[in-house]
């Protein structure tokens, strides 16, 4: 019996053995790297996941987990082994407003979440920019957004979930069982298993959000100022990055070379209810931004689906086609200004692309998974490039964002492991520090045969 009748017997769900869908999977947001699957297994429970990977196990085929492939090197892939296509797994919903919580299938994505949740007046605490990913996907890497210098990760939300081992367990992970997998199963990659269910914090929220839209002509003091504003928790939601200028052409040895001069937006948002904000806000005395550009007022919900509108211009423009090798750090914040303004300096508009600049000002205390690892220090700065580019120009691109994640690292930083990636096995080591040993040893007994999330985490032998 073939692979594909052995699991099609099995399942409830889908065995997809070609065609279009296997095409759609053999690609993610990045778009550095294809990889084909053998086939493609559209689960609609748990046990069908546990089937699948138990299969996987005895035979010895490697197994990828993906449902919306916003990842950018492949994490969400298989190279001829099985694919999960999570995004059918999302049923039972449930709501328990008393207590603050919702449970979701891995699959169903946070702009289904953010909706199913709006009638009980409740929205999850962080929430990222691009709802269009899940909750399973976004809490295997952490999830981080606008109000992570509240509350950490969306992994650091999650209550419990349920999980498959690579042996093909299923198994409920929550402070009082299965607390090792409970603790390294989020921020993992897939790598220790695969979550299949998540129960997750859910808080109310006022009606309305205003946010101050200012303009900084220097990052030092924009830094001063949102450490300033997270620690006097003055905003619920900070929002910050880096916008180009151009100005003109230099003359250079190697020709012409363009002038570009930085600026830096700042968002600053807070909830209340309805009445508007205060004409004068106390909120903003003391900060040193260069300009006061606007002021918005509108519903928290369309507030949380603010950025929905520049993802429908990257679709019309081709942006969203383009590869996406985004490379992401989160440094330390006494060195963070010097690295990032260096960085500027000498990074190429082709590099970019279309893209945009991060950056993400975060306090260090509420994250709590030894798996995101963050830079010592109660403070600390994220830094992304998002380029947008044609695949002639990734090259290029990609020695340079090489340099860059390096010099990241022997900073002091650490990686938001979604992006693009040029980790070595010492590299990972680097990044997870004093954690990585502990990873390792967990794989091997979690997933003793290495089939789980494949070419993704370059292990040790514990």
């Amino acid at each position: 019996m073939t692979v594909h009748e052995a699991l099609a017997k099995a399942l409830k769900g889908e065995v997809i053995l070609e065609g279009e869908p296997l095409v759609e999977c053999s690609e993610d947001f990045g778009r550095v790297e294809a990889k084909r699957p053998l086939l493609v297994v559209r689960p609609v429970c748990a046990e069908d996941v546990v089937q699948t990977v138990r299969h996987a196990h005895r035979e010895g085929v490697t197994i990828g987990t993906r449902a919306l492939g916003h990842s950018q090197n492949g994490q969400s892939l298989s190279r001829g082994g099985l694919l999960l296509d999570m995004r059918g797994l999302t049923e039972p919903f449930v709501v328990n407003r008393e207590e603050g919580w919702f449970e979701a299938g891995a699959g169903m994505s946070w702009k289904e979440i953010v909706t199913r949740l709006k009638p009980h007046g409740l929205i999850p605490p962080m929430l990222t920019n691009n709802l269009n990913t899940t909750i399973g996907g976004t809490c295997s890497v952490a999830g981080l957004g606008v109000s992570s210098f509240r509350y950490g990760a969306q992994a650091d939300q999650c209550l419990s979930f349920d999980m498959v081992t690579g042996e093909g367990n299923l198994v409920h992970c929550s402070p009082d069982e299965n607390r090792e997998l409970f603790e390294y199963g989020p921020c993992s990659l897939g790598q220790l298993g695969v979550i299949t269910r998540v129960r997750h914090r859910a808080r109310p929220h006022a009606p309305r959000v205003t946010s101050y839209y200012l303009v900084y002509d220097d990052l030092g003091r924009l830094m001063s100022d949102s450490k300033r504003l997270m620690e006097e928790q003055r905003f619920d939601y900070v929002e910050s990055w880096a916008s180009p200028l151009f100005v003109g052409l230099r003359t250079t040895s190697a020709g012409p070379a363009p002038v570009i001069q930085w600026f830096y937006p700042l968002h600053l948002s807070f909830e209340h209810d309805a009445g508007g904000a205060p004409s004068k806000d106390p909120r903003l005395d003391g900060l040193g931004h260069y300009r006061h550009a606007h002021t918005e007022e509108q519903s928290t919900h369309d507030y949380i689906f603010r950025c929905e509108p520049l993802f429908a211009a990257w679709k019309h423009s081709g942006h969203w086609q383009m590869a996406h090798p985004w490379m992401e750090l989160t440094l330390p914040w006494d060195t963070a200004q010097s690295f990032i303004e260096t960085a500027l300096a000498e990074l190429s508009p082709r590099t970019l692309g279309e893209g945009r600049i991060l950056l993400w000002p975060a306090l260090s205390a509420p994250f709590k998974k030894p798996l995101f690892p963050m830079p010592p220090g109660d403070t600390v700065m994220g830094f992304g490039i998002l380029g947008g580019m044609p695949a002639g120009e990734l090259p290029a691109a990609l020695r340079w964002l090489g340099k860059w994640s390096d010099l990241g690292l022997d900073a002091g930083g650490r990686r938001y492991v979604s992006g693009w990636l040029n980790f070595t096995k010492e590299k990972w080591a680097a990044h997870f520090g004093a954690h990585w040993p502990t990873f390792c040893a967990l794989k091997a007994k979690y997933d003793p045969r290495g089939i789980l999330a494949p070419g993704v985490v370059d292990f040790e032998a514990p």
